[in-house]
């Protein structure tokens, strides 16, 4: 295969903005680009540091949570220093292109494309456009979006792909589904990287309020915080319920697929996820998320009645066990959730992106 240049992506953070950026850098180098990932501490959790489709590039950014003094203080220093480094690195490796996929780590490289005149692209995978994302779409050639409604866009920028989807998830899509019944029923639980305290309080009690012959049905596969395993294991156990808990799922996509329901957070990722493979969701948005996006994001993804969305507050217990109770009597109703969220999937995204930036430089239809 003839190689067609470097590329190089810029991602950090939270899964969110993460794992769409190894599906695409999975998609780029399988056509013949060789892709170098510029990520922070954080996003590393996420990457494959012996992958053979990009390499690894270390940003020292810090994207922790942190008084608004401290994080100034902190970026003073970190983003001379990482754009200066980055600028040595884009100089010597003369990339094609930079795609940035939202973050604060994303900063320093973005502005030295910019600098060194390397076309800019942005893939935003909220509802609502994010700060860096936000502050550098006018440099941008263009802003995929999997909203099409997205706030902050510019829409002379924007062009609606879709989130980039890895091939594990692409693999589940659209699988059969097993109405919630008489059997045995799986339940999912996804706190997301950032809000998983909430869902760890709040779905044990949800649970504890149905009935018996429910309880006795489920299996819950359940992602929570390592100081919180023990306890809900411990209150699962109580009420006689199969659970598994782990802080992180390594085959989520294969969860997914076999849920009857899944509760979880509006992060951008795991909505495009359900969306693919197509599960009823109770969503609970992240209250204190940047610009309230998740909540956003589970507005937008639950039109048309894909999914269910309940908001922090003082019923949520009460309220996320009516609404399970709800769907696991009403089999129709789940499998009108299901069949409706797959109308949210866009599992061309990668492609839609690949072809958009080819076309850029000339090469219209060059790859797909």
């Amino acid at each position: 295969m003839n190689m067609k240049g470097v590329c190089v992506l810029s991602t950090g953070g939270t899964g969110g903005h993460v794992l769409p950026c190894i599906a695409l850098a999975t998609e780029l180098n399988d056509i013949g680009w060789e892709v170098i990932i510029f990520s922070d501490v954080r996003g590393l959790q996420y990457l494959d540091q012996n992958s053979n489709a990009y390499s690894i590039v270390l940003v020292n950014i810090s994207s922790e949570t942190a008084s608004l003094r401290k994080k100034c203080i902190e970026l003073s220093h970190q983003i001379p220093l990482a754009a200066l480094r980055v600028g040595r690195i884009i100089a010597r490796k003369k990339p094609k292109f930079v795609v940035g996929f939202g973050g604060v780590s994303t900063f320093p490289i973005l502005l030295m494309s910019i600098l060194l005149r390397v076309p800019l692209f942005i893939q935003e995978q909220n509802a609502v456009l994010g700060r860096v994302n936000r502050l550098f779409q006018r440099f941008s050639s263009k802003v995929f979006c999997h909203f099409s409604n997205t706030l902050f866009l510019d829409p002379k920028k924007s062009l609606n792909t879709g989130n980039p989807i890895r091939n594990k998830v692409l693999e589940k899509s659209n699988s059969q589904y097993l109405d919630p019944g008489p059997w045995p029923i799986t339940l999912l639980v996804l706190g997301g990287s950032q809000g998983a305290v909430l869902l760890s309080e709040v779905v044990p009690s949800s649970i504890a309020a149905l009935s018996k012959k429910i309880q006795e049905r489920l299996t819950i596969f359940h992602q929570a915080r390592k100081d919180d395993i023990e306890r809900v294991l411990t209150v699962y156990g109580n009420m006689g319920i199969r659970a598994y808990v782990q802080p992180f799922f390594e085959d989520v996509e294969r969860l997914i697929s076999e849920a009857q329901i899944i509760i979880c957070r509006a992060g951008s990722s795991t909505l495009a996820d359900i969306s693919i493979v197509g599960r009823p969701a109770i969503l609970i948005p992240l209250k204190h998320a940047k610009d309230d996006h998740q909540l956003s994001n589970a507005r937008m993804f639950a039109h048309g009645g894909a999914a269910i969305v309940l908001e922090e507050g003082p019923n949520l217990t009460e309220e996320l066990s009516k609404n399970l109770r709800l769907i696991l009597k009403s089999p129709s109703k789940a499998r009108a959730m299901a069949n409706q969220v797959l109308g949210q999937g866009k599992p061309n995204a990668s492609k839609n992106i690949i072809s958009a930036i080819e076309a850029h430089f000339g090469e219209k239809n060059a790859s797909y």
